[in-house]
C-alpha cells in the first residue's frame, strides 16, 4: 500500500497532468483503424483469448491452466470455430490477429517505464516486481525462441530505481522447455496461476517472484478416445520449485498439481493442488512428498508439510445476443484424512461471470468477481500455516502465492474493456477489498484504476494508465485511513521473425 495523498499544489499538478496524458493517448488510438494486425505481449494475447473463449470460439482449448505455451495457442486457433463470428466484423479481426500474432517462433522486446506512487508498493499480479516511492524508472528486455517443434526457451530480465536510491534488478521468468505437445519438460524460474479468476485464483497466481523449478506438463491439450471420450481434451501440470533461504525452514520445497477437461465446448472442469514439504533438515525424498500429499499430520506441531487444494468449474454459453461465462472455484487450505489421500477443509470461494460482448458486441467486455477466504471463521489459516511456525506458509520472498487479497478477507472485483483495434484497448477497473485479521479493525481498500494499451506501430506498443485507492482503518487500525496514487507510463519496442 502507498502513503497517504500529498495534498500540496505540487501534487495536485502531477496528478492534473497524468490524467491528461492518459485521456491524450486514449484518443491517439482512434486514427489508428487502419492497423488491424499489431503484434503484442502476453497481456494482450490472454485477454483476446479469454474473449474468444467465452464467446465459445475455442471448443478445445484448456483456458485455465496459465501460463499458455505458444504451441497451445496456435492448436486452439488452428481448431477454433470461426462461425461464431459471422456476423460480427470486430470478432472475426480479434480472431485473426490472434492467429498472427502466434505465427512468430522468435520475439525479442524492450520496454522502458515511468511511474509516480505516493508509496512504495508490490503491484498485485505483476511477479513480485516492486515499484518504489515517488518517481521511478524501470526497463525490462524479454525474448522467446522456437528453434525446434521440440525445443523452446524465453527469458526476462528487469531493473528499477527510484528517486530516493531504491533500486534492484532480476531475473523473471526464465525457462528452457524440451519434449513433446503431449508431454513436455521446463525447468528454470517458472511460475503458474491455476482456475479461472482472473483477478486472483485461490492457489497459485503470479502475485509472487517466479521461483525455481521444474515441470511436466502437456502444453497442447489431448483429445481423448475410446472408453474415456466424454472428457473431451484434458490437460495435466505438474511441478516441483524450491522456496527461499529466508524463511524457518529453509529452501523448502513447493509442488503444484492440476488436471483439468474440456468436456465439451460449454464446460471446462479442473482440481489443484499446493503442497509445501521438504527443506534443510527435513525429508526431501519422494516419500516426503507422497506424506505432504496425504496430509496425515500436517496440523501437528513439527508437521512435515502444507496442502492447500480445491476444484473449478467453468460454464461456457456462446449465445449471439449475449454470451456469457460463469465460473466457480472452491478450494481448501489445510487437509483433514481420508481415504488414501486427505480431502480439503477450511474452505474458501470464489466465483465469477464474464461477459465477453456486450449485447453481442466484442467491442465491450465485462467481468464481475467475488472472492472469501473469510466465511466459516477460519481465515487465519488461509497461507499462513501455523502449525509449522510459517515454515510451510503459501508466500515466497513476502509475496502470497494464490489471491492477492491475502489472508482472511473478502474481494470484489469489476473489469471492462473498450476495444479500439483487436491490439487496442482501454481498460477500466473497480475494486473493494477487506481484510480481517491485520487488527482489531477491518481494513477496507476501495481502488479505482482507469489503463489504455495500444500499437502504434507494428513494432511500438504504449501502455499508459493510473490507480487511485482509498484505505480505511490501514494495518487494522481503526481510525487510521489514507489515500493511494500510483501512475505509469511505458514504451515497448518488439522484434519477430520466424514462421
Amino acid at each position: 500500500m502507498k502513503q497517504a495523498l500529498r495534498c500540496n499544489p505540487a501534487g495536485l499538478v502531477l496528478r492534473t497532468v497524468t490524467y491528461l496524458w492518459v485521456f491524450a493517448i486514449t484518443l491517439a488510438a482512434f486514427p489508428a483503424n487502419a492497423a488491424d494486425l499489431y503484434l503484442v505481449d502476453e497481456k494482450e494475447i490472454y485477454v483476446a483469448l479469454d474473449k474468444l473463449n467465452a464467446m465459445g470460439m475455442l471448443p478445445g482449448f484448456l483456458a485455465n491452466t496459465r501460463p499458455y505455451d505458444m504451441q497451445a495457442v496456435r492448436s486452439a486457433v488452428d481448431n477454433a470455430s470461426w462461425a461464431a463470428f459471422v456476423d460480427s466484423q470486430s470478432g472475426a479481426s480479434l480472431a485473426r490477429w490472434v492467429a498472427f500474432y502466434a505465427k512468430p517462433i522468435a520475439l525479442a522486446r524492450g520496454t522502458a517505464s515511468l511511474s509516480y506512487a505516493d508509496r512504495a508498493t508490490v503491484e498485485e499480479n505483476n511477479g513480485g516486481i516492486p515499484t518504489p516511492e515517488g518517481f521511478s524508472g524501470e526497463i525490462s528486455a524479454f525474448g522467446r525462441y522456437e528453434p525446434l517443434s521440440y525445443l523452446s526457451a524465453n527469458g526476462k530480465v528487469v531493473a528499477w530505481y527510484g528517486e530516493g536510491g531504491d533500486h534492484g534488478s532480476r531475473i523473471e521468468e526464465s525457462s528452457v522447455e524440451f519434449g513433446h505437445k503431449y508431454i513436455s519438460l521446463q525447468a528454470g524460474k517458472i511460475t503458474t496461476w491455476y482456475g479461472p479468476g482472473r483477478r486472483g485464483s485461490l492457489i497459485f497466481t503470479n502475485n509472487a517472484e517466479p521461483y525455481p523449478g521444474v515441470r511436466l506438463h502437456n502444453p497442447v491439450p489431448i483429445p481423448i478416445t475410446g472408453i474415456f471420450s466424454f472428457l473431451g481434451s484434458v490437460q495435466y501440470d505438474l511441478f516441483f520449485a524450491q522456496m527461499e533461504e529466508d524463511r524457518p525452514i529453509q529452501k523448502s520445497m513447493l509442488s503444484g498439481i492440476r488436471l483439468a477437461a474440456r468436456p465439451s465446448r460449454f464446460l471446462e472442469i479442473g482440481v489443484s493442488r499446493a503442497i509445501h514439504y521438504g527443506g534443510e533438515g527435513q525429508s526431501n525424498g519422494l516419500s516426503a512428498w507422497w506424506d505432504a500429499i496425504r496430509g496425515t499430520n500436517e496440523n501437528d506441531p513439527g508437521s512435515t508439510g502444507n496442502q492447500l487444494a480445491g476444484f473449478d468449474v467453468e460454464v461456457t454459453l456462446p449465445f449471439k445476443a449475449q454470451p456469457v461465462q460463469l465460473y466457480l472455484e472452491m478450494a481448501g487450505e489445510d487437509q483433514a484424512q481420508g481415504f488414501l489421500v486427505s480431502t480439503p477443509s477450511k474452505w474458501a470461494y470464489l466465483g465469477g461471470m464474464f461477459l465477453p460482448a456486450i449485447l453481442g458486441n466484442p467491442d465491450f467486455d465485462l467481468r464481475v468477481e467475488y472472492a472469501d477466504n473469510h466465511s466459516g471463521g477460519n481465515g487465519s489459516y488461509w497461507y499462513t500455516h501455523f502449525a509449522s511456525g510459517g515454515a510451510y506458509a503459501h508466500f515466497y520472498k513476502g509475496q502470497v502465492l494464490g489471491h492477492p487479497m491475502g489472508t482472511d478477507a473478502r474481494d470484489l472485483w469489476l473489469q471492462g474493456h473498450w476495444f479500439f483495434l483487436p491490439s487496442t484497448y482501454l481498460e477500466l477497473a473497480l475494486n473493494k477489498t477487506d481484510r480481517y485479521s491485520l487488527g482489531p479493525a477491518t481494513e477496507s481498500t476501495g481502488r479505482f484504476e482507469l489503463a489504455f494499451l495500444g500499437w502504434f506501430t507494428p513494432s511500438l506498443r504504449a501502455r499508459a494508465g493510473f490507480q487511485i485507492a482509498n484505505v480505511t482503518n490501514a494495518g487494522g487500525v481503526a481510525n487510521s485511513s489514507r489515500n493511494d496514487f500510483l501512475s505509469w507510463i511505458d514504451l515497448a519496442w518488439q522484434f519477430s521473425g520466424g514462421h
